[in-house]
């Protein structure tokens, strides 16, 4: 019989031979009964399950994770517990109750049930939660990490039913929507959205259930580590999808209905119906979303993440950020238009548990690779590995946790942004590993002077909006020789609309902040957008855009302890002027003389191009500056000579979000500036350390320069 493995499902042209979309059992697990060893009885300090019914003091876990179950069942003959994949025999006591002992479970959620006389029955002590196609008994062992989806007395969203009409499946189907803390109080707002789907044999229960979703968005929200934004989590299973092929728009192996756990029919092309001609619209029209591509995500675990993988790949103009919660991962042989895709999709998620990965034939051996790959492409791609958890919740509560952080960063932290971590560097959970001085860069108190004010008004809405009826540009990705860095390195490189060899562009050189590399201006801020735009509309020239990787060193990529590489942010003063330079120079038709030449940045970025730019007048004679780094060196050093400085540069532009824990960096850079009589444009927006804050200032600042 002809077989296919795809991603997490084995699949035979009648339905699946084994699924593990939903929770089974640990990777090492076995079916055998375990005894516990008298010599080492478990730790007695058992405590009762927070997934008991209220009141309810079985099952217990104990600090060695053990799980102790009991039931009241006279009459019966045997009682095991079903948990893990394993059954653990119960012993029957004088008081008709039986009794047992597990070994350590995983941190986390895990279903469980009783086998009574052989009948498999839900444990009358537990919350019920729908998993296996069932409802049924759910346990929850201690995590030390448990505190991001706790309860908590911080403003809460709501998760609430919606009940929509399908005309694709002519049926009312259900499904689950959070909206964040401010939905109620802030009418006039619009917010992006996140779909996100459960695995096979659950439903639409399962992420605001078993995943914690609200609580874990409510979390990270008031702690100001992500952007508020909607949650809408439908059910997978479509009433009525036959087991036929159909017309499917999603070219996929699983275009076929798919005969999962307890018999129920999963239909790929149905539920892409569902989602894209009736959820989709309904949503739109019914809370108050940003209805566009930018502001729109999918994700999923295991099989959801199969669905998401799917739909996005064939809809890439309905989402920009994708997650794979062990669901499988995205390589670049399926990417067809590597440019369009990258123009496109701003995120690429892939996570699984940790015991996932491990083995030969493990189902995540991949995931890190891929991604890997798509980074290497010029893809934004993020990998992430649970600790010590398999195909389970534990492991997709941690996803999210991972995921929610880096979504939509063209929208605004919440208030208290100056705290947190800059958008589009590592995320929270990467942070709390290093040393408290660059963390604590962010903190520095917020104090406005009279100088500190918005010059320019805010840009006009559709500013950075894909326009179909104007040329565009082009954008790739190159290789150089780097002389300064002995290795081969890459840049992103913007040519306007009806770029010709017949005629010479001045050159704008755009650096990345400390978590970016080449592709983060793009990924983030759209600047090769913003200029079709405005070269179109008349209000700037057109002109060459460089976008190199900052991080001058051999290993380039943005990983570990971003901080260690801070000298490489300096080297990159050689690589920029003798390597990246002479390239675009060999192989672009620019002007090279230093008044068709400018250097700008954003965070890391913007000090550099203070420190090399006014170090280099001969080279440079437009900088600009945005939300400027601790990297800046100190102004007296900067701007040694004045009068050269007012001679030879025709703009110095530096800009900060009043929201911005550093800018009091630019704000000692332009009291010096001042004090010594020294032209320049000081714009303080109410941003903070943000795309939104960046995008604006790039739009003014190319309307000033090459003039």
């Amino acid at each position: 019989m002809r077989t296919t493995t795809i991603g997490l499902l084995t699949l035979t042209a009648g339905g699946f031979i084994a699924l593990t979309g939903c929770q089974t059992k640990p990777i090492a697990a076995t079916n055998q009964p375990a005894a516990i060893s008298p010599a080492r009885p478990p730790a007695d300090d058992w405590q009762p399950a927070t997934s008991n019914q209220q009141g309810k003091q079985y099952p217990q876990v104990n600090s060695e994770r053990r799980v102790r179950a009991r039931v009241i069942a006279p009459q019966a003959k045997t009682v095991r517990l079903d948990l893990g994949g394993i059954k653990y025999p119960l012993t029957k006591g004088k008081d008709g109750a039986w009794i047992g002992v597990s070994k350590p479970q995983d941190e986390g959620f895990h279903y469980y049930q009783l086998v009574i006389d052989g009948a498999q029955v839900p444990d009358p002590n537990s919350l019920y939660y729908y998993g296996a196609s069932r409802w049924g008994s759910g346990l929850e062992v201690p995590a030390k990490d448990q505190d991001f989806y706790a309860l908590k007395n911080v403003p809460h969203g709501q998760l609430r039913q919606m009940l929509y009409y399908s005309r694709s499946a002519t049926a009312v189907l259900r499904g689950f929507v959070y909206t964040p803390p401010d939905y109620e109080t802030n009418p006039d707002k619009r917010y992006p959205v996140l779909y996100l789907q459960h695995g096979g044999g659950e439903d639409e229960t399962g992420w605001g259930s078993q995943g914690r979703a609200g609580l874990v968005m409510d979390n990270l929200i008031a702690e100001s580590k992500a952007r508020p934004f909607i949650i809408v989590m439908a059910g997978s299973y479509v009433p009525g999808a036959n087991n036929s092929f159909a017309t499917n728009p999603v070219e996929s192996p699983l275009s076929r209905s798919i005969t999962g756990p307890g018999g129920r029919s999963y239909n790929p092309v149905a539920f892409a119906k569902v989602l894209l001609q009736d959820l989709i619209p309904y949503v739109d029209a019914n809370f108050r979303t940003l209805a566009d591509q930018p502001h729109r995500a999918m994700a999923g675990l295991s099989m959801g993440g199969m669905q998401t993988h799917s739909i996005t790949l064939a809809n890439l103009d309905k989402f920009s950020h994708i997650g794979l919660f062990s669901g499988g991962s995205i390589t670049t042989n399926e990417i067809t238009d590597l440019n369009m895709f990258k123009q496109q999709v701003k995120l690429v998620f892939i996570s699984y548990g940790s015991r996932e990965v491990a083995g030969d034939h493990a189902m995540g051996a991949n995931g890190k690779a891929n991604a890997d790959a798509l980074k290497q492409a010029g893809i934004y791609s993020v990998y992430y590995e649970s600790p010590l958890t398999a195909h389970e919740w534990q492991s997709w509560r941690r996803s999210l946790h991972e995921f929610a952080p880096l979504l939509f960063e063209d929208q605004p932290l919440p208030a208290a942004v100056s705290t947190s971590r800059p958008a589009g560097e590592p995320s929270n959970a990467a942070l709390d590993g290093l040393p408290a001085g660059p963390r604590a860069a962010f903190n520095h108190p917020i104090v406005l002077g009279p100088d500190d004010r918005q010059v320019f008004p805010d840009p006009p809405a559709g500013f950075a909006a894909k326009r179909d009826t104007i040329p565009h540009g082009k954008l790739e990705l190159i290789e150089y020789d780097s002389k300064t860095v002995g290795t081969t390195r890459k840049m992103s490189v913007y040519t306007p609309p009806g770029y010709s060899r017949d005629k010479k562009y001045p050159v704008l050189y755009l650096l990345h902040g400390i978590g970016g590399d080449e592709t983060e201006w793009e990924r983030f801020c759209t600047p090769n957008i913003i200029l079709d735009n405005l070269i179109a509309d008349g209000k700037t020239v057109p002109m060459v855009v460089v976008m190199p990787n900052g991080r001058a060193q051999k290993n380039d990529r943005a990983v570990g302890n971003i901080y260690a590489a801070a000298p490489a942010f300096s080297t990159f003063e050689r690589d920029l002027l003798d390597d990246v330079i002479p390239t675009i120079q060999s192989r672009y038709s620019v002007n090279t003389n230093r008044e068709e030449r400018a250097l700008a940045g954003l965070s890391m970025g913007a000090g550099q191009s203070l420190n090399f730019g006014l170090a280099h007048l001969d080279t440079f004679a437009w900088i600009g500056a945005f939300s400027s780094a601790p990297n800046t060196r100190p102004p007296a050093n900067l701007v040694a000579d004045p009068a050269a400085v007012n001679e030879k540069l025709k703009l110095l532009w530096l800009s900060g979000g009043n929201k911005d824990g550093l800018l009091h960096i630019g704000q000692g850079v332009h009291v010096y500036l001042k004090e010594k009589g020294v032209t320049h444009i000081w714009n303080v927006d109410g941003n903070g350390h943000d795309p939104t804050e960046w995008k604006n200032n790039f739009y003014y600042f190319v309307q000033k320069i090459f003039l």
